[in-house]
């Protein structure tokens, strides 16, 4: 089971990079400077969770292409959760992809200074818990 979830994550990231591919140096440096201009910095929101009150998100995008994301699950005892990694910004299709040292990747849409989390597949969560979904730029 575990194999096939990691094959169909890296289906669905083979998909989205393949179409932000370009060989135009051009593109390139405005893909650059929209990272540099838009997306660097601090997100927080409280994302939803199955089984607790909900999960405080922090996510620092640095100018390096490195992030870090601290996790804390709400009325647990749980501690934070750290992890740390690089991040992709595909601009064509407006998604900012973390992959962790564990490669493990997390999708997000980008809009409007913020950051919405996606599932696997690259998709915005619809209906009423979508707004839960989103990490505002401080």
């Amino acid at each position: 089971m575990r194999k096939i979830l990691l094959l169909n994550t890296l289906l669905v990231a083979t998909f989205i990079f393949s179409s932000c591919g370009t060989n135009s140096s051009k593109n390139n440096e405005e893909q650059i400077n929209i990272v540099d201009s838009t997306l660097l910095g601090t997100y927080v929101g409280v994302l939803p969770c199955a089984d607790c009150a909900g999960i405080e998100t922090t996510v620092f995008l640095d100018a390096n292409s490195s992030y870090s994301k601290i996790s804390k699950y709400l009325a647990t005892k749980e501690t934070e959760i750290k992890e740390n990694g690089e991040f992709k910004y595909c601009k064509k299709k407006n998604i900012l992809t973390l992959i962790s040292t564990k490669n493990d990747t997390t999708y997000f849409g980008v809009e409007n200074n913020q950051i919405i989390l996606l599932d696997a597949d690259g998709k915005k969560s619809e209906g009423e818990l979508a707004k839960n979904y989103i990490l505002n730029k401080k």
